[in-house]
């Protein structure tokens, strides 16, 4: 199929300007300028009065699919990102069997190949020592990073997490990674030069505040029982072991101001760290949480102070990537007590409105979006030779985007399996109003459009080559 794109503006992290697309086999064939003859089309879109960016990327999505589909599908967060104007989603490895060899990232890869409605990447997730040698394995098999969850202990026998290890006995847990668990890790993973990421709040200063705290019942309970303090050591430790080691390390939603300043200096003397925040941090404080009782995350929601440092983090690149961190449960789940209520929530599809409000606010300028949704994403983990650029080669993936539309966020109008949003009635400007993917519409006016809609695996540059070359060397032999 030839599809052509015509009168739009694009956006790239470097340049805004007028250019009409020619996508031609699922590939981006030729970039001309307005009007120019790109040869013949089958379909024309004209994007008069639209930015045509990137397609976005959203590389934190928790779908818990298979294993806790009662909380999501990825059969619904797919559709739900679709819709929203994302065309690529990075899903984290805390399903059940959660991803933790090679054999279990085919498997899972199969399994969601038949049911994505956007194109996919797939995180592996380290339990410590305790898989080590298979790190090497997820990476040659296209993982797009390895998380350590360094908060949690999981449960022994299906690696669930687990909140409150004092639940099960000991023999049944395991337990947080320590510091040289997290060094092992980095080392392994700096073999393969991967990616490894985590959640970054220290273990004991949790433990030693939620003993302090006690139950918790308000806000200012959950924000004690987690101080910024617990996320700025992890933090702090994992540049260390980082630079000790030569790995690439990543922060995951960073909360804390604090955070911010040490990633900075970490990444001016060279260390290689990165970071992303999430949009939950950068449009609600603490102040919010009397009006949205659902917006319990961790690392918790935090000060004005805290948001402005990250917002300030985005703009000047100390973060190099935004997520959603979708993490959605059932309605009575978010009901509960604030002590008993589960982390986490919707977002995969409210991430790029509200980022596009940002932009129309003044607040990003259009080449930061294209950089924190598409760009940087795409380098980080590794698939920037497919996604994430407007580029002669690469997979044409492009979002449509009308900059001066109007938009109230609705749960009625949402496509996840629990619609619950914290950000229910927000009210802003910018709206993605079509995408292509691989060169074929995916979505109008926040729906699919009609036919079959059938997401790829994306892997690793890395992976991927090493395949041309073996396939390289078969033809020659």
């Amino acid at each position: 199929m030839r599809l052509l794109i015509k009168n739009g503006t694009l956006v790239t992290g470097a340049h805004v300007e007028a250019a009409d697309v020619l996508c031609d086999d699922g590939t981006i064939a030729a970039i001309t300028e307005p009007g120019r003859p790109a040869g013949r089309a089958d379909e024309v879109v004209d994007a008069r009065g639209l930015l045509i960016f990137p397609g976005f990327i959203d590389p934190h999505v928790h779908s818990r699919d298979p294993g806790q589909q009662e909380k999501e599908t990825f059969a619904h967060s797919t559709t739900a990102a679709a819709c929203s104007g994302l065309t690529t989603i990075l899903e984290m490895p805390n399903a059940i069997p959660p991803v933790t060899d090679a054999d279990t990232f085919h498997r899972r890869a199969a399994e969601h190949a038949a049911v994505a409605a956007v194109d996919f990447g797939l995180w592996g997730l380290s339990l410590g020592h305790e898989n080590l040698d298979d790190l090497a394995g997820l990476f040659e098999a296209g993982a797009v990073g390895v998380k350590v969850f360094w908060g949690y202990a999981l449960d022994r026998k299906n690696k669930r997490l687990v909140y409150n290890a004092a639940d099960l006995p000991a023999d049944e847990v395991i337990p947080p990674p320590d510091l040289g668990a997290v060094i092992a890790v980095l080392g392994e993973a700096a073999r393969s030069d991967g990616l490894v990421a985590a959640h970054c709040e220290d273990p004991q200063i949790l433990a030693h505040a939620g003993r302090r705290i006690g139950e918790i019942t308000t806000y200012d309970d959950l924000l004690a029982a987690r101080p910024a303090h617990a996320e700025t050591a992890a933090v702090a430790a994992a540049i260390e072991a980082a630079d000790l080691t030569g790995a690439r390390f990543h922060v995951l939603h960073v909360a804390a101001a604090r955070t911010v300043d040490l990633v900075r200096r970490a990444r001016r003397d060279g260390v290689r760290i990165t970071a992303e925040t999430c949009p939950h941090y950068l449009f609600l404080t603490r102040d919010d949480a009397p009006a949205k009782p659902g917006m319990k995350v961790y690392p918790p929601i935090r000060s004005r102070a805290d948001r402005d440092a990250l917002w300030e983090g985005v703009r000047d690149g100390t973060i190099t990537s935004l997520s959603s961190d979708h993490a959605p449960h059932a309605p009575q789940d978010k009901e509960r007590p604030l002590g008993e209520q589960p982390a986490g929530m919707h977002g995969v599809e409210t991430i790029v409105p509200l980022v596009l409000d940002a932009m129309s606010r003044g607040v990003l300028d259009p080449r930061q979006v294209a950089r924190v949704l598409s760009e940087n994403t795409a380098d980080l983990y590794g698939i920037a030779h497919r996604k994430g650029r407007i580029q002669v080669g690469h997979d044409a993936d492009l979002t449509l985007v009308d900059p001066e539309r109007p938009f109230t966020i609705d749960e009625a109008a949402l496509h996840t399996l629990h619609r619950r949003s914290v950000f229910h009635g927000h009210q802003g400007r910018g709206v993605a109003v079509a995408s292509i993917l691989r060169g074929r519409p995916l979505m109008r006016d926040g729906e699919l459009v009609p036919g079959r809609h059938s997401g790829s695996l994306i892997r690793s540059r890395r992976a991927d080559a090493r395949d041309e070359s073996r396939q390289t060397a078969g033809v020659r032999a």
